[in-house]
């Protein structure tokens, strides 16, 4: 895998979901897995996320606007799950009694800056474009910031909206399987950026290369010995949305490294890791819905009533990990 140039931007901060990986004893509380932005379970005593200050991703009319680039080849029906959970970001109504995706990213409004500012109400897709290998199928992650500056001559440089770039199955990126499922950084002020600094985030798509790794549970691993039957029928996909919620929330709560993290790095769903219902514990993600007529496995529901699983968030009002607002 290549090397960063010796003019690499640091590091981006990291989200490693090697959480359940077969090489790891599933007994154990997995904190040697953490790296800064990362998943860690939930550690003893109860979970703090220190306040550091800094500014919470509170968009513009509380909505953040989302620009995609799917970088490789993804067919018809990857794109359109993706599409749709990014259409999912809405509290629905108060008669809807089920777990959505609304009222999950809803935790995030008891996030609050200094200036009294809460995490945006909701997040719209508002651009997407495709990238057919411009840089190759083996990429650093300096090329991600490349690709994110790339596509601000389409969308525009915003550092009130996010940018996140989605790599397919076959692309090769610097530590993917090795210490990370996705990252999020931001851009240094330039004049593509406009002088900006503006977030962004990469996932890739696990299911050629480690899906026991970034799928799980959708992989065996840790007590699940056998895997979930995965909502959307593709466990590459439904890994890399566990994921991408994951970073949303983070560059939701922490946009920019200096707003809400533990001492250790660990942001909103980081240190819920592993965690996806009732009664989970290392190896076991816990009391999960199941639809009746596939056998799969998921925690919220989105638009056009697709299904999904999401880790459960740090909710700063109650110190605890949960799945709803």
């Amino acid at each position: 895998m290549p090397m960063p140039s010796r003019h690499a931007a640091p590091n981006p901060t990291t989200h490693p979901t090697a959480f359940m990986h077969p090489k790891e004893d599933p007994e154990a509380r997995v904190k040697h897995l953490v790296t800064p932005g990362g998943f860690g379970l939930v550690a003893e005593p109860t979970v703090i996320l220190d306040y550091h200050f800094g500014p919470v991703m509170s968009g513009k009319g509380d909505q953040i606007k989302l620009f995609v680039v799917y970088y490789g080849t993804f067919s018809k029906k990857q794109r359109a799950t993706l599409n749709t959970f990014f259409k999912s970001f809405w509290a629905g109504t108060s008669r809807d009694k089920r777990a959505t995706v609304g009222k999950w990213w809803k935790i995030t409004r008891n996030y609050v800056d200094l200036y009294n500012s809460p995490v945006a109400k909701s997040i719209v897709l508002a651009g997407e474009m495709s990238d057919r290998y411009s840089l190759g199928k083996d990429i650093t992650q300096n090329d991600i910031q490349s690709l994110v500056i790339k596509s601000m001559k389409k969308f525009g440089a915003d550092a009130r909206s996010l940018y996140l770039v989605l790599t397919s199955d076959d692309v090769l990126v610097e530590r993917f399987c090795m210490s990370v499922c996705g990252t999020h950084f931001y851009t240094f002020p330039s004049d593509a950026t406009k002088s900006q600094m503006v977030p962004y985030g990469w996932v890739g798509n696990p299911s050629k290369q480690c899906p026991e790794f970034c799928s799980w549970p959708y992989a065996a691993g840790g007590f699940q010995t056998k895997a979930l039957i995965a909502p959307n029928g593709d466990a590459g996909i439904d890994g890399m949305i566990i994921t991408i919620a994951n970073l949303l929330a983070g560059m939701g709560t922490n946009p920019y490294g200096n707003a809400f993290f533990q001492a250790d790095g660990l942001e909103a769903s980081g240190v819920c890791q592993g965690i996806y219902g009732k009664g989970a514990f290392p190896g076991y993600p816990g009391e999960l819905q199941v639809d009746n007529s596939t056998g799969a496995s998921y925690n919220v529901v989105g638009a056009k009533n697709m299904k999904f699983l999401v880790p459960w968030m740090w909710d700063p009002t109650t110190l605890q990990c949960t799945g709803q607002a």
